[in-house]
């Protein structure tokens, strides 16, 4: 017999029905509307070189750490086109299709890794608006102030997203197509003129922030890191796996267009720009200084091909969080992980209450300027939505061998992806610190504020079935105690740092680094260890292990 409050659990777990999405994207539009994502080495590149602020750069050394993170993006593109097929009907991309994977070690994990997902590409929407908007103030409004027409941009390309993911395909196109010719022309024109110095674009330098090998070893792993915000974003592509006509088809395509373009972009253009302009000019404006790419081509319109260049660009990374990040969190209310009102739909199929929420958020980290830390911390939660569809494939693999799948990644593909997942956390683990402790705890703070919009949707749940809201279990008494247990960890790791007489010393490296660890350790195990001793947890595992005994002796 099941008790009321374990049927009470499993009805507030169960996925709200909702209708399917209309089919109405080509893999054409699907990546064209990805390049928001696979063109982010262009706004991440003077900080990665220069740094910002106390916050140091990579030197030259970022051109290789680029290739090295679009390299690792490939590795895991199997599996992650793999994860999404198999669940046809849903949008969202990676980050909404591991329900079932997570389903028996905590659901929460999925609400976890969905909404880290969205926290990684909210800053992408309002820092491109930013650039976007300098542009248009220097040429061509400079009466307007940046701000107003950077937050205009956002509004704009929201009200696109609002009208149907149709009509945000339709603009993507011509603006892809746009971006992708001036790519090649920036990339080829250089080449084919014999003006790359093929010495200078294959000679590196990593600016450390502290001298000895662990110095360096800090410094490659916090460009990696920072990378790991931007390389892998080019899954973008399968955001729209629901909306997409023949996706068995379509999706795979879309996966390759996408990640071949961010091939050029992460790989070819920053060794031929090294080549052509080195690294003192790329640590600069690059809609400024990438005139001479153009040169041979344009001639004297140079400078204005490299203008508009950028600003086509940064105009498809306002663009994609509308359209693909806050399908994330609309599919996640659908499954019963976050607040009912985020799955609210328009009757042109828009979740209108997810993407006002991501246009007004990005709308507000852009009214803080979006600096590099705030980039920093968003990037510690878009590493865990990225890393975490890596493991659902394998256990998706492992627990549900003969599921239907469409489309089946190489094995070797598998482990490449868990490889890259483990290398994206080590350089999480050793190179997030060098952003600052606020940076850090920031990041932490993102992290879980899923866990309320759960523990908020779970709360309204039960009241509506007639339960009490809070339910007195082991896996809330055991969830709150691993949140305390952070918090003091945290509280005391920062008294003993700040303590500390030389900040830039190796020795405040190590403690910072031990703090990250403990917290991605303290995330992992709160959130599984509860759930797995909880008595409802127990309950539906030895009726599980029951029936199988049971067909297994007849």
């Amino acid at each position: 017999m099941v008790s009321a409050s374990n049927a009470g659990c499993a009805d507030a777990n169960r996925p709200t029905a909702a209708a399917d999405h209309p089919r109405t994207l080509g893999w054409v539009a699907a990546a064209a509307l990805a390049m928001g994502g696979s063109n982010q080495s262009l706004f991440l590149m003077t900080a990665l070189i220069a740094g910002q602020g106390e916050i140091p750069g990579q030197g030259s050394a970022a051109v290789p750490l680029l290739v090295i993170g679009v390299l690792l993006a490939w590795a895991a593109a199997p599996g992650w086109t793999e994860l999404v097929l198999m669940y046809p009907k849903r949008v969202g991309g990676i980050a909404a299709t591991c329900a079932e994977a997570f389903r028996p070690y905590n659901p929460v994990l999925a609400n976890l890794k969905g909404v880290c997902y969205w926290w990684g590409w909210v800053p992408t929407c309002g820092l491109t608006a930013i650039f976007s908007g300098a542009a248009i103030h220097e040429w061509y409004l400079p009466d307007v102030p940046v701000t107003a027409i950077s937050c205009g941009l956002v509004l704009l390309f929201a009200a696109v997203n609002l009208c149907g993911v149709k009509w945000a395909g339709r603009l993507a196109i011509p603006i892809a197509t746009a971006s992708g010719l001036l790519a090649l022309i920036s990339a080829l024109a250089p080449i084919a003129a014999g003006e790359v110095d093929w010495q200078k674009a294959t000679s590196f330098h990593l600016t450390v922030p502290f001298d000895g090998w662990f110095g360096e070893l800090t410094g490659f792993m916090a460009g990696l890191y920072l990378i790991g915000f931007a390389a892998p974003a080019f899954e973008a592509a399968v955001c729209h796996v629901g909306e997409m006509t023949n996706p068995h088809k379509n999706v795979p395509r879309a996966m390759f267009a996408s990640a071949a373009v961010a091939s050029i972009y992460f790989i070819v253009l920053p060794v031929v720009w090294l080549g052509v302009l080195g690294p003192e000019q790329l640590s600069k404006d690059l809609m400024l200084v990438l005139g001479p790419t153009f040169a041979p081509v344009f001639g004297s319109f140079a400078k204005a091909a490299a203008i508009w260049f950028m600003m086509f660009n940064m105009f498809h990374g306002t663009l994609q969080p509308l359209a693909g990040a806050a399908r994330t969190i609309s599919q996640l209310a659908e499954d019963g992980l976050l607040p009912r009102t985020l799955m609210k739909r328009s009757r042109a199929d828009v979740p209108w209450v997810s993407t006002c929420l991501t246009a007004a958020m990005a709308v507000f980290f852009l009214l803080l300027g979006d600096p590099i830390w705030l980039v920093a911390a968003a990037n510690f939660t878009y590493l865990i939505g990225i890393c975490l569809p890596n493991v659902a494939v394998w256990l998706l693999r492992r627990n549900q061998p003969e599921a239907l799948r469409t489309y089946r990644a190489p094995r070797g593909m598998i482990v490449a992806g868990l490889v890259a997942a483990v290398i994206w956390i080590i350089s999480a683990v050793l190179g997030f610190q060098q952003f600052g402790m606020t940076t850090v705890l920031v990041g932490v703070l993102f992290a879980y504020s899923g866990s309320v919009l759960y523990a908020w949707r779970r709360f309204r749940d039960r009241r509506s079935q007639g339960l009490p809201g809070v339910a007195n279990t082991l896996h809330i008494k055991l969830t709150g105690a691993m949140l305390l247990v952070l918090a003091f960890d945290g509280a005391g790791y920062l008294l003993a740092v700040t303590s500390l007489p030389n900040q830039s010393s190796a020795l405040v490296s190590v403690l910072e680094d031990i703090f990250v660890a403990v917290a991605i350790l303290s995330i992992s195990v709160g959130l599984v260890w509860p759930w797995q001793a909880s008595p409802t947890r127990c309950s539906r595992w030895g009726v599980a292990t029951w029936t199988l005994r049971t067909h297994a002796s007849r």
